[in-house]
């Protein structure tokens, strides 16, 4: 049988402008990589969807790090 990993990330006011924010840290990236590098799938709520699908297109400004996630 499969195992299932249920992560949750909350701001601490519960609010977060990822268009403002922008793309993490390449520390950030790594970290996160290395989280998903085995998984099988990944469920997303609407709204994290459309924050993740960043990572769908290919920007000449993304260093490596965050092409290692977008492929992850």
């Amino acid at each position: 049988m499969a195992k299932l990993v249920y992560a949750l990330m909350q701001s601490l006011d519960g609010y977060v402008d990822h268009m403002k924010l922008g793309p993490p840290p390449s520390a950030a990236s790594r970290h996160f990589t290395e989280q998903v590098r085995g998984l099988t799938s990944l469920i997303y709520g609407r709204r994290t969807y459309e924050i993740i699908r960043y990572w769908d297109e290919d920007f000449p400004e993304r260093d490596a790090g965050d092409g290692d996630f977008a492929a992850a």
